[in-house]
């Protein structure tokens, strides 16, 4: 009884392997079943059945997709389809967060040495474009009592920003764009006493204001998906310098100015 059933299953086998075919798979989703030959350096070889006496046809391997062997086997042809299809694609989401929050224990500008925090939101999905708003605090870089009563001044910067990220998010990171900031501060001012011969401090303070534009180049090195550390520099020009003293208001002319950035940051 069982000599019976493995001869019919022998038998089964032989002719499930006699009539299957191999199947071609053309590009436009159009498909070729018969008996590969030869697979060539740009043709394939193939018989429109499995009699190897009969007719031979050739078709050129650009136009092939995939080969779908009788015993299982696939082969990709093309290498570029082949390398689309083992890539596994990258979720830019998951792996870095829309938001960023970025504290700066040291950046510098032309009116002095501070510090800063600042927000980062990614606006697209593929994270190309983003805006970022720097809130810094600027101490004065020098006190020059005889320069006309005037000396270095505490300085509130705001300076919207908008970036972009012409290669994406990476794990190093290039941005580039345009900042506005706004700056406001004031300080003691000082007049000279005739008395004494010297500049002695004033009831009145002196205020500032400042408006001006900079364009900044940022990288990023993502060290962790959530911790980041990063550098800016970039230059631009002062439209509005004024100062309004007790006596006087000093407006000074359009200037270049510059920035420089170091920043830790957290991304979520």
């Amino acid at each position: 009884m069982w000599k019976v059933i493995r001869l019919n299953v022998l038998f089964l086998t032989s002719c499930i392997s006699v009539y299957a075919q191999d199947v071609m798979i053309r590009k436009n989703g159009d498909t070729i079943e018969g008996k590969v030959i030869e697979v060539g350096i740009d043709r394939v070889t193939y018989k429109i059945n499995n009699d190897l006496n009969g007719a031979s046809f050739v078709i050129r391997k650009s136009e092939l997709k995939t080969i779908e062997f009788a015993n299982g086997q696939i082969v990709l042809l093309n290498y570029h389809d082949r390398i689309k299809n083992n890539k596994n694609p990258v979720n830019r989401d998951e792996e870095f967060g829309r938001n960023m929050i970025n504290f700066s224990p040291f950046k510098a500008l032309d009116s002095g040495p501070g510090i800063g925090i600042s927000y980062e939101i990614l606006l697209d999905k593929r994270q190309y474009f983003g805006v970022v708003l720097p809130v810094s605090l600027i101490f004065p870089d020098s006190y020059n009592f005889y320069d006309n009563g005037r000396n270095g001044a505490n300085l509130f910067y705001f300076s919207p920003g908008f970036k972009v990220y012409p290669f994406g998010q990476r794990k190093v990171t290039y941005a580039v764009g345009p900042n506005l900031f706004t700056a406001i501060g004031k300080r003691p001012f000082y007049g000279y006493d005739p008395v004494t011969g010297g500049y002695t401090q004033m009831n009145n303070s002196s205020k500032n204001f400042r408006l001006g534009v900079i364009v900044n180049n940022y990288i990023n090195f993502q060290i962790t998906p959530s911790f980041q550390i990063g550098l800016n520099g970039g230059i631009g020009a002062r439209y509005i310098d004024r100062e309004k003293q007790p006596a006087q208001i000093i407006n000074n002319s359009i200037n270049v100015t510059g920035e420089f950035n170091f920043n830790l940051g957290f991304r979520f």
